[in-house]
């Protein structure tokens, strides 16, 4: 109860000059509500205050300046004075000229942090107040040691404090996706500091939190899952799919990737159209496991603290909202769809109110089930192929002859610039093109067997270093002159490019030699083909990168994504060739145009917004970025594809297939372990 400095501080932080002044009334009355708080009893309260207010008073000067620090001032009739204890002359703490208590630099970088967040309520807000007090004794030299250790334990206790495995985080995991407030996305050296003060203070480790794990295995579980007893394949024995697959741009779909979710009656044969059944169909969907697992899922890491019970209680709320609208209202209806997808609005609302992070590896695989159940519901013919690599579209719609993409999710727009849900492999968007032979020209990483500048090495691979330069030359003329970009580089530009990538070509292969004699597992392959690539990456990067301008690469994939291909002053060649074929590819890829790309995020005021928007072949629609190495954790991805539709949109991240986000710039997560 007599913690009078931890008082005083809070004090300074409530009145408006950062200043105590005891004979203030205004400031009494403040310092009143803090012993409340503190919980003083009422009686101690009063006589605390009925003493400071007979006790302060005006001491004046005899002789000399008075107590060493005060603040003198002149009375009225010239006498000099300053406040302080009638009785003892003791200075009141106001009367001193620095009493405003200075914070620790660490500490004050997390008030700030706390304070101009956007993003924290006002009741996150005030115990992110409460939680720099505790953080300022633990800083604080004055504090006992029983008083810091009080300290972390609130901090643990009330903000579920855990740090992660380098132990450079903070994590205030109460406040759910503003669980990093005071470290931000990668933490930082003062974040490093307090957790080490206060590992020292608990006398042993901090609890670790590995929340990219959490994300993957929401992600995993909430995916949608028709069941594969529902799955009509290729080659199809009902009349009708073997026509609906013979539209375009269906008929360019390789066999493999061709089959569907259906209804199936009594004896397995498919019911069609779905516009015919519709309320089956949209049973099935409701019925898919993923939302009930996804649920299980949430429970469990609630339990273990790790995320915000808001989180399961929206999901909760939305699958009984798809119930309620199957049971009570009429299917086939407007009203039933536009019912569907604001349950769907509200639980992006939802959820993003309760932890932000969960957004993201949530909603970027529920989004096509949006979408499909909302059409079902309005009686349009739709229906979810069942291969996991079908291209571009996750979800087939007939009546238009259009495939529709849920491709892109834009979310928590304005917290870490434009997200992207995930986005296409070029690979995948370069099998529906109409001309059979540019179908296969794009590969996922450097090295891959038969793609080893990631695009097909028929295009640019020849017998020496030599050749290889004279391919790569006559690639570029021959691939720009058919899309009216011939001008984009000079005749010794393009001698100049192939020569820089041949001799990375030659470089690649060589290393590629000595480790194929080694027998190494792909895992240790291609971590040892990176390290030894680091330095001709290095070297071959800066030359490319002095050899062609932002506005060569604008006329080639768009002003919007030349940062996405020069990164770190560096481009690299293999990513330069195949910039110069995906330019070609989406330009002349006529089936773009037949398909639609829907995007669901968060606008500048926070409200969810679903988009749908006809494709296009202008590069400058596309965000283009570059994943061209395979690491243990991925193979590759290659050049990577996100629609945005207006030629001006270009994200700063995207969410990746396992649910965390990477920045596109960097190539490198911003939600990691």
């Amino acid at each position: 109860m007599n913690n009078w400095k931890k008082i005083l501080n809070e004090l300074s932080y409530r009145v408006s000059s950062g200043i105590p002044d005891l004979t203030n009334e205004q400031h009494l009355l403040k310092l009143w509500d803090i012993l409340k708080e503190e919980k003083w009893p009422i009686n101690a309260r009063v006589e605390l205050l009925k003493n400071l207010q007979e006790k302060i008073g005006k001491v004046y000067v005899q002789k000399g300046k008075g107590p060493s620090g005060v603040n003198l001032q002149v009375g009225p009739r010239g006498g000099k004075y300053y406040m302080g204890n009638t009785e003892t002359g003791e200075p009141a703490p106001e009367s001193k000229k620095d009493v405003k208590i200075t914070k620790n630099t660490n500490v004050k970088d997390f008030e700030d942090r706390i304070t101009k967040s956007q993003f924290l309520n006002d009741e996150q807000k005030k115990l992110g107040k409460k939680s720099i007090e505790k953080m300022d004794m633990i800083y604080d030299e004055n504090t006992s040691p029983e008083q810091k250790k009080e300290a972390v334990d609130w901090l643990i206790e009330n903000m579920k404090m855990s740090t992660n495995a380098n132990k450079k985080k903070v994590y205030f995991n109460v406040f759910g996706g503003e669980r990093k407030v005071i470290s931000g996305n990668s933490g930082t050296s003062k974040s490093k500091d307090l957790i080490q003060r206060v590992e020292k203070i608990l006398g042993e480790p901090l609890e670790t939190k590995d929340f990219k794990s959490v994300t993957q295995k929401i992600t995993t579980a909430a995916k949608p899952d028709l069941g594969s007893e529902n799955i009509v394949k290729h080659p199809f024995k009902n009349k009708y799919l073997q026509d609906l697959h013979k539209k375009n741009p269906l008929n360019k779909i390789r066999e493999n990737n061709t089959g569907i979710f259906a209804v199936l009656d009594e004896s397995g044969e498919p019911k069609l159209p779905s516009s015919k059944y519709s309320k089956e169909y949209l049973r099935q969907s409701f019925d898919n496991p993923s939302l009930k697992k996804t649920i299980e899922v949430v429970d469990e890491e609630v339990k273990k603290g790790n995320i915000d019970p808001g989180v399961g209680k929206s999901l909760k709320t939305h699958q009984a909202e798809l119930e309620r609208i199957y049971n009570e209202m009429k299917i086939p209806s407007e009203e039933s769809s536009q019912a569907i997808l604001e349950s769907y609005n509200k639980l992006m609302v939802d959820m993003n109110n309760a932890d932000s992070d969960m957004v993201g590896a949530i909603m970027k695989q529920q989004a096509e089930m949006a979408l499909y159940q909302s059409e079902l519901a309005k009686g349009e013919e739709v229906y979810l192929p069942s291969s996991g690599t079908f291209p571009v579209g996750d979800k087939i719609k007939n009546g238009g002859d259009e495939m529709e993409s849920v491709a892109l999710i834009s979310c928590k727009y304005g917290k870490q610039g434009r997200i992207h849900g995930c986005p296409a492999n070029s690979k995948t968007i370069c099998e529906i093109h109409q001309d059979e032979s540019k179908r296969n020209n794009q590969g996922q990483y450097i090295g891959e067997k038969g793609y080893t500048m990631l695009i097909n090495d028929d295009l640019v691979i020849g017998k020496d270093r030599n050749e290889t330069a004279q391919k790569t030359e006559n690639f570029i003329t021959e691939k720009l002159d058919e899309v009216d970009l011939g001008n984009t580089f000079s005749s010794d530009d393009k001698k100049k490019i192939s020569s820089i990538a041949a001799d990375y070509t030659t470089e690649l292969q060589k290393i590629q030699k000595e480790l194929e004699s080694m027998n190494l597992s792909p895992s240790d392959y291609y971590k040892l083909q990176a390290e030894r690539m680091e330095s001709v990456d290095e070297k071959y990067g800066k030359l490319m990168s002095e050899s062609v301008s932002d506005e060569q690469i604008g006329s080639l994939i768009g002003e919007n994504n030349a940062g996405n291909l020069r990164r770190s002053s560096k481009i690299n060649p293999a990513e330069m060739l195949s910039a110069i074929e995906i330019s070609n590819n989406i330009r002349t890829n006529e089936t773009l145009e037949s398909t639609e790309h829907n995007k669901q995020y968060f606008d500048k005021d926070g409200k969810p917004v679903f988009k749908t928007q006809k494709g296009t072949r202008n590069p400058d629609d596309w965000s283009i970025t570059f994943r061209s190495k395979r690491t243990a954790g991925r193979s590759g991805g290659g050049t990577q594809l996100s629609f945005t539709g207006d030629g001006g949109e270009r994200p700063e991240s995207i969410i990746t297939q396992d649910g965390t986000i990477e920045n596109v710039k960097t190539g490198k997560e911003e939600f990691e372990a």
